[in-house]
């Protein structure tokens, strides 16, 4: 359905008041050439430009093969299915004019037409050169050797006569735009019984003669092929015979279509854009081509102005008169933008193709966005609307299967395709008219690109985002390299919105050295075809230099195209130079210098991995590997390579870091370390080992020297602060190490081979266990349980997981567990119950690590004379009716201000109506007591309680409230509730 907004509502309505002078345009212009030919002429093979290739003579005639065409169709059935085949082009809209001239002079097959050195040498009345006396030949390829020689041996088979039914070959176009000569030949192996094997020949042939008439294939309707939206009947209907692709729907395809011998509006436009009947010139049965039909043609552009090429463009009618609703819901024709303007402008990499399909295309910009719908026959009245569409080419159709001057690969319209109401169009109506899509892309902004004279300097970090914009644009940089270097070079075609694509640019990349002569092809190294790398839309080219050299290189679209969607990012990985450039045996960390590095890339030195610590744009620090790891034995000089594994690039800097010729490794395998017990043997033993050049055989026997440089030790094998030893079988020595000073001490192990030195500090070993709270008050006679807790520490040692033991020493005190463990904070508790306890009476609890190392907790009976009562919160509260008083906390104590646990207090409340202060003179009224409450609360382990406050809900008011704890312990309370 069409959807129109309001701004093309009001266009519409201006047609209409524009109706008179739209249906008086000229209607005797020259006809223009429309987008979608086979072929368009252009620079250098053709001597003319932007014209459709064409027959010379718009009456060609065919001639068939005088011998059968196979074992069930004979010459004459053959005749008749070539004569129904060419029929259909017999139109009265279209100049041409297709019939048979006559027979060959003999049954071509493989004992006369064979291969030669430039292709295949046909009988002489078949060949190019008789074009004048035989334009179209038609051979009978009874037993298949014909296509066989063509296609290659096997292709005749029956199994692929869907491919092979039909080959065609137009192999004469001269370079004044014309067509001279074709060959079709019929697979006489696709005959047989069946009727339906004929039919499909026929039409096969049928689209094999549009082809040699120089029609191209087209994409209109095209959710036909790809079921998306399903099609409907109408659609169906008008799928154009010179589809690019079959539908599959059993052994033949003709059987897929409606109508499946009848030209669809589209194929008769496309017929009369090649061969167009003007105004007034039809003769005979013709008529001319814009009889009862009108043509539409223009440019379809980006923002910039510059024209968008590749585009289907499509219309739809709209009979006059009708709502929207009734525009058909079929295309009735489409072009293809810039189907006349350049396939292909040949590009610094590659260099100009000067043959007949590199030739292709005018190279005037005015067509790069030029469409043409020849020809779109009138609904009944006397006008139309025609709406415009756009729509992608199916990536599908490429190569041999191409529709419009995208070739190799097709491009994705920039922007969203437009809905465009265009005209009130009648007969012998030729309007043109621009169009663009919607937010397509509009910058060309390419000044910081180089030139092939100037180039400019690769981005520092070896990345960068640019964009070919222009036809026939390229952008050039130039880099300094070092001799015994590679690089790799990797393009990424990206859209608009930065996402990587098969779909816009199709980039090419080349390496020049600076003194190569400008426009000649590259002189270092070239990637001509596009896409060739591990990523989406990537390009990617390897160099390698064995001299220094200043490099030029360029980007560019295989086509030559440029436009302001060809967005792409660039990346030079090339790695200068390593620090430091000499490492010994053992290997070591190195520094990588260069460009276009990035997280995740690996290093190897001669083949063997690397340890990459740290990656940048200019650097990767790594560790490289021993000698041994390379598997030599000797000094050498390895090749240090830096690879992106994600795309495969690679560079690699030849013979660039030394390696020293490997020596004994005299190594330590123990030290005592941190903190160590003076006067106690060490756990860890003072070892080193000794190894032979080669890293593993042990130096057996070598001397060693064990010392210190500060402190004091005794090394146990000797007794004394120095000693020497031997390696063992094993090439080690090794003693025990007792602190004889406090502080820091340096070992020091001394051979032949080297030295080394391990330090540690000697220190009193310190354990203890102490109470978090060790003494706890309980009100005499109260039972309470509670959590003792000690802090186990060591200095030497985590205590996380020691044993701690609970014993009650004296008095009413159960625990429970007895043992626990000492949390990784350093903490061990258990759970105690104690009471009651008389007053004054004490009960003692004990917790113990290590065994002997304890903390002792005291529990303490409080008498209740001694019994307190203070106000943590919730005193003085003075809140407005409706709120909520906050608790009332408050603690027990004993007389020295300890919080006493266990003991009971008594809560009285009251609530009074509220009443202002007293007056000046008489009586202060008594309020009236609302509600009252008495509840017993007991303090808990830190001598702590909560009252909650009682109040009258919604109501002013004084809440009184007091407290009595024992013989002396007493508070009161007043809190008001204000209106």
């Amino acid at each position: 359905m069409l959807h129109l907004s309001s701004a093309n509502r009001v266009r519409v309505l201006r047609w209409f008041r524009a109706a008179l002078a739209l249906l008086c345009w000229s209607v005797t212009a020259t006809a223009l050439w429309a987008g979608g030919p086979r072929w368009v002429t252009g620079p250098p093979f053709f001597t003319q430009s932007g014209t459709p290739v064409v027959w010379y003579t718009n009456q060609p005639l065919y001639f068939t093969d005088p011998g059968d065409l196979s074992a069930t169709v004979n010459h004459a059935a053959a005749d008749a299915i070539v004569a129904a085949a060419a029929a259909v082009w017999n139109v009265p809209t279209a100049s041409l004019v297709l019939a048979q001239g006559g027979t060959l002079n003999e049954h071509v097959s493989g004992a006369n037409a064979f291969l030669g050195s430039n292709g295949p040498i046909f009988p002489a009345d078949v060949q190019s050169s008789n074009y004048l006396a035989k334009q179209i030949a038609v051979i009978y390829d009874s037993d298949g050797s014909i296509t066989d020689l063509l296609l290659g041996n096997g292709a005749s088979d029956p199994s692929g006569c869907l491919q092979s039914g039909v080959t065609e070959s137009v192999d004469s176009i001269v370079p004044a735009g014309f067509i001279q000569h074709a060959i079709l030949i019929m697979n006489g192996r696709c005959t047989g019984p069946a009727p339906q094997q004929q039919l499909q020949l026929q039409y096969q042939l049928m689209r094999a003669f549009g082809r040699v008439l120089g029609l191209g294939w087209s994409q209109t309707n095209d959710n036909v092929f790809t079921t998306s939206p399903p099609p409907t009947a109408n659609q169906d209907l008008h799928w154009p015979i010179m589809h690019p692709i079959d539908i599959l729907c059993g052994p033949y395809t003709y059987l897929c279509l409606q109508q499946p011998f009848t030209l669809r509006f589209d194929d008769l436009s496309a017929l009369g854009q090649l061969y167009t009947i003007n105004h007034g010139q039809a003769t005979g049965s013709k008529m001319d081509t814009l009889l009862n039909a009108s043509e539409i043609s223009g440019l379809l552009s980006f923002p910039n102005g510059q024209g968008m090429q590749g585009v289907n463009v499509v219309g739809r009618r709209w009979q006059q008169f009708t709502p929207v609703s009734d525009v058909e819901d079929w295309y009735t024709a489409s072009s293809v933008s810039g189907a006349l303007f350049r396939q292909s402008n040949g590009n610094p990499v590659t260099g100009q193709d000067t043959s007949l399909m590199g030739s292709e295309g005018t190279e005037d910009a005015e067509f790069e966005g030029y469409f043409n719908l020849q020809r779109i026959p009138m609904l009944p009245g006397s006008w139309q609307v025609i709406v415009l569409e756009t729509e992608p080419i199916n990536p599908l159709y490429t190569g041999q299967d191409a529709v419009g001057p995208y070739v190799a690969g097709t491009v994705e319209p920039s922007g969203s395709d437009p809905v465009d109401p265009e005209g009130l169009y009648s007969s012998y109506t030729q309007g043109f008219v621009g169009i663009s899509t919607d937010g397509a892309a509009s910058s060309c902004n390419t000044g910081s690109d180089g030139t092939a004279a100037a180039p400019v300097a690769v981005a520092s970090q070896g990345w960068w985002s640019g964009l070919l914009c222009g036809y026939g644009h390229s952008a050039w940089s130039s880099l300094a390299v070092k001799g015994n270097r590679s690089l790799t070079v990797e393009v990424t075609a990206e859209d608009e919105q930065g996402f990587a694509t098969y779909a816009k640019a199709m980039p090419v990349i080349g390496i020049w050295n600076a003194t190569d002569t400008l426009g000649s092809l590259p002189g270092v190294a070239a990637a001509g075809q596009p896409f060739n790398g591990e990523d989406t839309g990537m390009t990617t080219l390897g160099a390698s230099f064995t001299q220094p050299d200043q490099l030029r290189i360029a980007i560019a679209d295989q086509r030559g195209d440029g436009r302001p969607d060809f967005d792409y990012q660039a990346r030079v990985l090339y790695a200068d130079s390593v620090s430091p450039a000499a490492i010994g045996a053992s290997g070591g960390m190195i520094t990588i210098s260069g460009m276009g590095f990035r997280t995740g890339n690996a290093v190897t030195v001669n083949g063997v991995d690397a340890t990459v610590l740290s990656w940048t744009d200019n650097t990767v620090v790594a560790t490289a590997p021993s000698l041994q790891a390379l598997g030599s034995s000797t000094a050498l000089t390895a090749d240090v390579a830096v690879m992106d594994l994600s795309t495969g690039g690679t560079t690699v800097m030849t013979q660039s870091l030394s390696y020293a010729a490997p020596a004994a490794t005299f190594s330590l395998i123990s030290a005592p370390a941190g903190l160590t017990a003076v006067g106690q043997p060490a756990a860890v033993p003072f070892a080193v080992k000794v190894l032979s050049a080669d890293g593993v055989t042990p130096v057996v026997g070598e001397a060693v020297t064990f010392s210190t440089t500060s402190g004091t030790v005794q090394f146990s094998v000797c007794g004394v602060s120095t000693c020497t030893l031997t390696t063992d079988a094993n090439g080690i020595a090794s003693t025990v190490v007792t602190p004889q000073t406090l502080g820091t001490t340096t070992l020091q192990a001394t051979g032949v081979d080297g030295t080394v030195v391990a330090t540690f500090t000697a220190a009193v070993r310190t354990q203890a266990v102490a109470a978090v709270q060790a003494v706890e008050y309980v009100a005499a006679g109260a039972t309470v349980v509670w959590t003792p807790q000690v802090n186990v520490s060591d200095n030497f040692a985590s205590t996380a997981g020691l044993l701690v033991a609970w014993q009650v020493d004296s008095g009413p005190i159960a625990v429970s567990p007895a043992q626990s463990l000492v949390s990784p904070g350093g903490i061990a508790q258990t759970t105690a119950t104690v009471g009651p306890l008389a007053s004054g009476v004490e009960a003692l609890l004990a917790g113990c690590a290590w065994t002997t190392i304890c903390a002792n907790f005291t529990v303490e009976g409080v008498d209740p004379s001694n019994l307190r009562l203070v106000v943590v919160s919730g005193a003085n509260q003075d809140i407005a009716v409706g709120g909520v008083f906050a608790p009332v906390v408050l603690r027990v104590t004993d007389t020295a201000s300890h919080p006493v646990a266990g003991a009971v207090v008594q809560i009285d409340q009251t609530v009074d109506a509220w009443q202002p202060a007293c007056p000046d003179r008489g009586r202060c009224p008594v309020p009236p007591v609302l509600a009252s409450s008495q509840v017993a609360l007991v303090s808990d382990v830190n001598g702590l309680l909560s009252v909650v406050p009682q109040q009258i809900s919604g109501s002013a008011g004084t809440t009184n409230l007091a407290a009595a704890t024992g013989t002396q312990g007493f508070l009161s309370l007043t809190l008001q509730e204000q209106p």
